[in-house]
């Protein structure tokens, strides 16, 4: 009975050495809280169908519609990983009876990544339920009960320890690491994402304006006057990331858009900070693989398994800038080929949608997608004529307007047979496979994938979980922020050359700074009309990376975006009277683009109470000492 276990690694051997530390820690990286390709908002990390890449926070966020769509995620999957916690805390406490074993670099380096793994969690928690347990030392199950029912902490202190941690792993850190695992600049830039949340709060949470006694205890929301503390230490964060390694992906200069393409594949990007990568080797079964592609392109002319089932909605693209649709007078506009709407959009919006007409793959396998909403025997008037889409339009009844039947219907005019939707068009009771917007998500998608090798866990592109462009606009934010706060031009205007560079790079248009904006008012508060260009800039370059869901909540917007919410769609129509012929019999046609609400008409609502996630019911009913619950119940 004296013997130790051959089998189990005690604390010594895992805390005992630089090796098992590395190991211990390694080991936690699998559980950080990324909201990546297998995320589910209201199932959790790597849930049971985790294949499905239309149930994510772009969907709910409204950046996307798909067959699984709607605000989702206001009840929260219960996610509690005081356990994660538990464990790092062990590794915290016990290190230290072992530093002599240690290089004081490696030592401080592990110390660091520790710390950096224990804010990541809690900032998980923190931006879910606002003020919970602070637990900074293993409990022992033995204790008086008493002390181990422990009440929740503040909002603002939880935000605040966030940043101790944060800060201890940027000090004690190196500035290098294996992929995939923390350094000082990995830490750094955490911490900017964090404050800069946390200012948000601070600044606009009480428009919430939120109700009981979680809120008048300080669990939910945060003081006002820390805003400008909060915006400095995000602005200082990103200080440290900026004078890093890092740069602005820009491998293909000359081709600013299959160079934004790229960098979102490339697993050698010199702007990525942080990245959960993927591996078609791993062992476990599909855990180390996804779905992305399987899941968002139309089979079987991209994907040999699984179908699309999600799209961009038209109001993400109308951030871009506007596409010429109409004439002066309001016409649709006719376009021979419908590659001409789309030729002088910003390059980074053709990276992150693809149109109609668009190539996916080159070489033999080059294919375009083929997207129509229906056809019009004629279409005369103007575009308002359309009536976005209603039924009821006179220009829209069923004598005028064709819409398609099952998929690949076709219509005979004039002895010739037509297909009304295109091979990836709106057919009748489609409910994947077919774009309800006209557009099919581009960011992410390998094309570098054949045919055969898109199906269901096998794409492995890595998640950019951290990546310098949202740094850049993490402390363009901030800097703007602080700037309105102390009255300072010089902070105002700064913010404005870290938009530029991400809109060069991108290959848009520069941005004329307005040194007398605006105010916008929609959103209950005054906004200056910079800061909102800021925010959307964010939301161009961020689009589809799972951020743009926690911005609305952090800046108190989501229940004015998401109100009575139903997208638009972009829906391309091909007139049939307009057709013409060469002499060699080749078809010239006639398109027209109409703008039309979602054709399923789900309604986005986004009610107040649901910034704040309710704490799981059972932690509740183990602890009654985590009450009062959040003011959304």
């Amino acid at each position: 009975m004296d013997l130790e276990p051959l089998g189990v690694l005690d604390e010594k051997a895992l805390y005992g050495n630089e090796d098992g530390a590395r190991k211990f820690v390694a080991g936690i990286y699998s559980h950080l809280p990324v909201e990546d390709f297998v995320y589910h908002p209201e199932r959790g990390f790597r849930w049971d169908n985790y294949w499905v890449n239309a149930e994510n926070m772009a969907a709910m966020s409204g950046e996307m519609t798909g067959q699984f769509w709607g605000v989702v995620g206001a009840q929260g999957f219960g996610y509690w990983p005081y356990d994660r916690i538990r464990n790092i805390n062990g590794f915290i406490a016990g290190l230290p009876n072992y530093k002599e074993n240690f290089t004081e670099d490696g030592y401080n380096k592990i110390l660091g990544e520790a710390h950096f793994l224990r804010a990541f969690f809690y900032f998980a928690l923190v931006k879910r339920y606002g003020g919970i347990p602070i637990i900074k030392e293993v409990q022992d199950p033995q204790a008086e009960k008493e002390t181990l029912l422990v009440g929740r902490d503040k909002e603002v202190d939880v935000y605040k320890f966030i940043q101790e941690d944060l800060q201890f792993a940027v000090d004690n850190m190196s500035n290098t690491s294996e992929k995939g695992r923390a350094n000082k600049f990995v830490a750094a830039a955490l911490l900017s994402r964090a404050m800069l949340y946390a200012g948000s709060i601070a600044k606009y949470g009480f428009y919430s304006n939120l109700q009981g006694d979680a809120a008048s205890k300080g669990f939910v929301g945060i003081p006002r006057q820390e805003a400008e503390w909060f915006f400095q230490k995000a602005y200082d964060a990103a200080t440290v990331v900026l004078n890093g390694p890092y740069s602005l992906y820009n491998k293909k200069p000359e081709d600013k858009e299959m160079n934004y393409v790229d960098l979102f594949i490339d697993d050698n990007s010199p702007e990525d900070i942080f990245i959960k990568q993927y591996n078609i080797t791993a062992p476990y079964g599909t855990r180390l693989k996804h779905s992305y592609d399987a899941t968002l392109l139309p089979n079987p002319t991209f994907s040999s398994d699984a179908e699309s089932m999600a799209y961009p909605v038209y109001n993400i693209v109308e951030l871009f800038g506007e596409l010429p649709l109409n004439d002066a007078t309001g016409t649709p506009i006719r376009y021979t080929d419908r590659k001409d709407l789309y030729a002088d959009a910003e390059p980074r919006l053709r990276a992150t949608v693809y149109f109609s007409g668009m190539d996916l793959r080159d070489g033999a396998e080059k294919r375009s997608f083929d997207m129509l909403r229906g056809l019009y025997l004629s279409y005369p008037g103007k575009a308002s004529d359309a009536q976005m889409g209603s039924t009821s339009a006179p220009i829209n009844s069923e004598a005028n307007r064709i819409l398609a039947g099952p998929k690949n219907t076709q219509y005979t005019y004039k002895g010739t047979k037509i297909g009304i939707t295109g091979e990836h068009g709106m057919w009748k009771d489609g409910h994947a496979n077919n774009t309800r917007t006209g557009f099919y998500i581009r960011k992410y998608i390998d094309y570098k994938l054949s045919t055969k090798e898109v199906k269901l866990y096998n794409s492995t592109q890595p998640w950019k979980i951290i990546r310098l462009a949202e740094i850049m606009l993490n402390k363009a934010e901030a800097a703007y922020e602080l700037g309105l706060l102390k009255s300072n031009e010089i902070l105002k205007t700064e913010a404005f050359t870290y938009i530029a560079k991400i809109r060069d790079r991108a290959g848009a248009k520069a941005y004329a700074y307005n040194a007398s904006p605006s105010n916008i008012t929609k959103y209950g508060y005054p906004l200056d009309g910079n800061l909102q260009f800021i925010r959307e800039e964010r939301e161009r370059e961020l689009c589809f990376e799972n951020h743009h869901w926690w911005d609305i909540r952090r800046w108190r917007t989501a229940d004015v975006e998401l109100n009575n919410f139903v997208p638009n769609s972009l829906m391309p129509y091909l007139v049939l009277d307009e057709m013409k012929y060469k002499p060699n019999g080749e078809r010239i046609n006639s398109y027209i683009f109409i703008r039309e609400r979602e054709p399923w008409n789900k309604t986005f609502n986004f009610e107040k109470k649901w910034y704040y996630e309710p704490l799981p019911g059972g932690e509740l009913n183990k602890n009654p000492n985590l009450y009062p619950q959040n003011p959304i119940y």
